[in-house]
């Protein structure tokens, strides 16, 4: 598969313009133009078709990845809607497995301090294992939809359920009758931390919900991304620590060689159980926002509707970004300080939604 560039469109109708200006008839006293008139006209023709032609050099085989902004040239059909998964991140729950693969993840703080991820891949189709898999909050289903994922979650809370209803979100329970079909229990750990997919049953849960794998006609991706890799202008950052609560504050290091994040917690490399190899990101996005406390067990509810600010951090680099996002249903949209809509490097993105009231505990160096 291709995707045709608009600037080539118009690059071309703009060189055909030029060829229908060169063959128009006019009076005989117009046609008169001096050698140096002409030469400028012919320099302009040139310039516009190099112009064209570096246009034209946008074209790219493969498939394109809308998560990642990168052409995979082995996949022979294009993407269809992404599964959302959510994973646990407790210290007795690690190493998670199959997070690897994920093209984008989130992180969340629930309720103690903990945190959650959602792990959106927008290719199932060779996942050996993947979890382990949590419960579901209110905030996870409305990043889901961002995507127009379909969630996969093993219960949910009380506000959890009201969401998954109010949106009426495609989503796989493993409290529902997908459940038999679409979750294993592992013996190696203590439920409730042993829960885990795989590919196939990710299939046999979506055949027995019926679920649509196709985007709804109109579908935008969320994030844009630049052509090619692209340094931000702003302060250097080598390591970034995200001081996310007591409990938790991973952090990243920059590998300027591969030009990538690596990620940290709990004092160690953070990585992926079936590979052995860590946990790296192309893109670091920060969202600032309000959480709450509502219920006796801590649970939290965010302000994700509204605008606020935040930081993208890539290639060593980061600057200052601002959110907004207008309503529960529309999709988050993040803009760099000249009001021009965030245009990410190809490659995987780490999202956090942290504590506007804690911004000092994002520290970098």
């Amino acid at each position: 598969m291709r995707r045709i560039k608009t600037g080539l469109v118009l690059a071309t109708a703009l060189v055909m313009g030029l060829s229908l200006f060169g063959c128009g008839s006019k009076k005989t006293e117009e046609n008169v133009t001096t050698t140096e008139a002409k030469a400028e006209v012919d320099v302009s023709q040139a310039d516009m078709m190099k112009s064209a032609t570096a246009v034209d050099e946008t074209y790219h085989e493969g498939v394109y990845n809308d998560l990642t902004g990168e052409w995979n040239t082995d996949r022979k059909e294009e993407y269809g809607r992404p599964i959302a998964i959510m994973i646990n991140n407790i210290e007795n729950a690690i190493p998670q497995s199959g997070i690897g693969q994920a093209d984008v993840l989130y992180e969340f703080v629930v309720e103690g301090g903990i945190t959650r991820m959602l792990a959106i891949f927008n290719d199932y189709d060779n996942l050996e294992k993947v979890g382990s898999i949590r419960s579901c909050r209110p905030y996870y289903v409305t990043t889901a939809m961002e995507f127009d994922a379909i969630y996969m979650h093993y219960g949910q809370s009380p506000q959890g359920q009201e969401e998954l209803d109010r949106t009426g979100i495609d989503h796989i329970s493993g409290l529902g009758g997908e459940g038999s079909v679409s979750f294993y229990r592992s013996s190696d750990r203590e439920a409730p931390h042993n829960v885990y997919t795989n590919s196939d049953m990710i299939k046999a849960g979506l055949d027995y919900l019926g679920c649509s794998t196709t985007h709804n006609k109109g579908y935008k991706s969320k994030f844009e991304f630049n052509e090619e890799d692209t340094v931000p202008e702003g302060e250097s950052v080598n390591k970034l620590t995200l001081n996310m609560s007591v409990y938790t504050q991973p952090w990243f290091e920059y590998d300027s060689k591969n030009k990538v994040y690596n990620r940290f917690q709990y004092g160690d490399k953070q990585i992926d159980d079936l590979t052995g190899k860590q946990l790296t990101f192309k893109n670091i996005i920060i969202q600032f926002a309000h959480y709450t406390s509502i219920d006796d067990h801590d649970r939290q509810m965010i302000d994700l509707v509204g605008t606020g600010d935040g930081y993208y951090v890539s290639d060593g680099k980061i600057v200052p970004i601002t959110w907004t996002k207008s309503t529960d249903d529309s999709v988050t949209k993040y803009s760099t300080a000249d009001g021009k809509e965030l245009q990410l490097n190809p490659g995987k993105t780490y999202v956090t939604v942290f504590e506007s009231d804690n911004k000092a505990g994002v520290v970098w160096e």
